[in-house]
């Protein structure tokens, strides 16, 4: 299978859900970078699909002032790791985490989710875009 990872920009969040200490992002689309090497720098296609991300003990800093947010860039923190403007497909991480949303409107409001770990959730079949070439 090849290598993915999602494009923070060119994704859609529609919602945010707080349930018992979860977070729960819904995305109407997630801009999904694939390649044989590394998505989103080499050579590879792009796709689009929903997701739900789920952030486990979620502390939430800052809103979004209405929803859809198209998102402008974004940066995730997974222990000493950080990935600026993608998230990891598949994820499923135990242990700190944070991520950084920037709305592309919305006066470019940030909104950071930390949490004890997250996990992502590819809803439906993808839908291809475009042939990638950087």
């Amino acid at each position: 299978m090849p290598n993915r990872s999602i494009e923070i920009h060119d994704s859609v969040l529609a919602a945010i859900s707080l349930s018992e200490g979860e977070a729960q992002l819904h995305f109407s689309s997630v801009y999904i970078h694939q390649s044989e090497g590394v998505p989103g720098r080499d050579v590879g296609s792009g796709w689009v699909q929903k997701a739900i991300l789920r952030i486990h003990d979620a502390r939430v800093d800052g809103a979004f002032s209405e929803f859809p947010v198209d998102l402008s860039t974004g940066q995730i923190r997974m222990g000493e790791n950080s990935l600026a403007n993608e998230i990891p497909v598949p994820l499923r991480h135990k242990g700190a985490f944070e991520l950084r949303l920037q709305a592309m409107w919305q006066g470019q409001v940030t909104v950071a989710f930390r949490g004890s770990g997250a996990d992502l959730e590819l809803l439906g079949e993808p839908e291809y875009v475009e042939e990638f070439h950087p």
